[in-house]
């Protein structure tokens, strides 16, 4: 059961004008906020480096140089297109049949329908 105090608007306790919650220290939800970021200022915050391992595969990679075609070393820019087998063409040589790509495209759409659809077998029918 409630009580009058309960029940009593109380004004802001940060002096906005604005009626303050008894659940937020007697502040409106812009003073509550204002409050915590003063709090979350105030305690300094620790960040710990992580010092990567020496070994890794990232590490022993080229830096990425300027993006060129693979057949006319063209600059594609953004505008390359990556084929399946893994290398980037300009518009001219995208088709595998310009860049004789070595990617099997029969294969791996034989496989993809392989695991897309399941077999299905028929029942067999007695006969009379």
């Amino acid at each position: 059961m409630m009580t009058a105090n309960e029940t009593e608007a109380l004004l802001c306790a940060g002096g906005c004008g604005y009626y303050g919650n008894r659940e937020k220290n007697n502040l409106c939800s812009l003073c509550y906020k204002q409050s915590v970021l003063e709090q979350s200022a105030a305690a300094p915050l620790r960040f710990e480096l992580e010092t990567p391992p020496t070994s890794s595969p990232v590490a022993a990679e080229e830096p990425v140089g300027k993006r060129r075609c693979g057949i006319c070393k063209r600059k594609v820019g953004v505008l390359g297109f990556k084929c399946r087998c893994g290398h980037m063409f300009c518009g001219s040589h995208r088709y595998p049949e310009e860049h004789s790509c070595p990617f099997d495209y029969k294969q791996s759409g034989r496989v993809a329908l392989a695991t897309q659809l399941p077999l299905s077998t028929a029942d067999k029918l007695q006969r009379f």
